[in-house]
């Protein structure tokens, strides 16, 4: 994941606060900082502050001692009405006084962004790393700041690795990270299993997830309906389609599209999941297809297989991390304006998604099929007497 990290020495810090407010996969991808920072500070109080919706995502987590649930997302919706000015005021300077409680004597911001960068800094935490690209002006507000726009940027750097380069500045060694869920609750594993029941059955499922928040990351819905046409017709397994409750309109286009055979083999579950839920889908998953969205993050931190469509984000800076086989396609040869990491496609045709054609993904969703029969028989319990 990391080259060999910077040897710095450790500075003895007895209360670390990491901050990622958001988004979801972002969230995902910040799991390995805490484990990295507990191998070098064993001892170590480890906060997180995070929106509180997302939180969920990392309870449980082994190395994290302190979640702070930051009410961002709902104090932007009250601030609409001047009558809740005051109250939400108050409820954040509640918050700040809850982080500034524990008495931090390190941050370190890996969202960079002026909303998250303000928490440490309001909460008087010394000292405050960050990043020196300058967002959001949010540089002005650490102690001591790494990684300048050019490196930031760069297409060809994981995201990970830049999150990982402040913690290297305390000390902390990289080259051996790894990421891993928070352990799966056993209610949220009782209702994957009342809800994975389809009328035909199949040894394999195959999470398909279609939507995205972002326009530009949209593959045509015409090429996921062929997708799932040649699934299913030229394979045997069953296919469900994940997403959020935004989501439902899409994925119930493409089950609506289908027959009452194929309907009997796919699974519309947009909605119906947490994020916990996920967790405890991908423990009974092993492939997923998706875009450049936080199904796919959790996907490849749960291990299974990923296959990834790719067009406007660049697939070696914001491709998810993972211990399966990761297989991140995009159009061939790329064009001019890729990739652009803009949510809308400044010409209106995201044909960069667009050009990457069903039947290419197809193959590929084969090969792991294969591979995925290969090492369930190579595991499979010996029957010999």
């Amino acid at each position: 994941m990391t080259g060999p990290s910077v040897r710095v020495p450790v500075r003895n810090f007895q209360r670390i606060l990491i901050v990622r407010l958001s988004s979801l996969g972002d969230v995902i991808q910040t799991l390995p900082i805490p484990t990295v920072v507990r191998e070098t500070y064993p001892d170590a109080e480890i906060g997180w502050a995070i929106d509180r919706e997302l939180a969920p995502a990392i309870v449980g987590h082994p190395d994290v001692d302190h979640i702070h649930r930051c009410d961002r997302v709902q104090w932007g919706r009250r601030l609409k009405n001047p009558s809740e000015w005051r109250g939400v005021a108050a409820e954040a300077r509640r918050f700040i006084d809850e982080v500034r409680a524990v008495g931090y004597d390190c941050a370190l911001d890996v969202q960079g962004l002026l909303k998250s960068a303000v928490i440490p800094f309001l909460a008087g935490i010394r000292p405050r790393i960050g990043f020196a690209h300058g967002r959001e002006l949010s540089h002005f507000f650490y102690t001591e700041r790494y990684l300048s726009n050019v490196h930031y940027f760069d297409h060809n750097r994981m995201h990970v690795d830049h999150m990982m380069a402040l913690t290297e500045r305390i000390g902390c060694r990289t080259d051996n990270c790894m990421v891993r869920l928070p352990p799966v609750a056993p209610e949220s594993r009782a209702k994957i299993d009342s809800l994975l029941h389809f009328d035909r059955q199949a040894s394999t499922i195959v999470a398909i997830a279609p939507a995205t928040q972002w326009k530009s990351k949209l593959w045509p819905l015409e090429h996921w309906r062929s997708l799932l046409e040649m699934i299913l017709a030229r394979t045997t397994v069953n296919i469900v389609l994940i997403g959020a409750a935004v989501d439902a309109a899409v994925t119930s286009s493409l089950v609506e599209a289908l027959d009452d055979t194929e309907r009997a083999r796919v699974l519309d579950l947009a909605g119906k999941t947490s994020i916990v839920d996920l967790y405890a889908l991908f423990e009974r998953i092993p492939i997923i297809v998706a875009a450049d969205t936080a199904p796919l993050h959790i996907a490849g931190a749960a291990g299974c297989t990923l296959i990834g469509l790719f067009g406007a984000t660049p697939t070696h800076r914001t491709g998810p991390i993972g211990n399966g086989a990761i297989t991140l396609m995009t159009s061939e040869p790329k064009l001019a304006c890729q990739p652009c990491q803009e949510h809308v496609c400044r010409f209106g045709t995201t044909e960069c998604m667009r050009i990457l054609r069903p039947e290419l993904v197809f193959e590929v969703l084969e090969r792991a099929l294969r591979a995925t029969e290969v090492a369930a028989v190579k595991h499979a319990p010996s029957t010999s007497c």
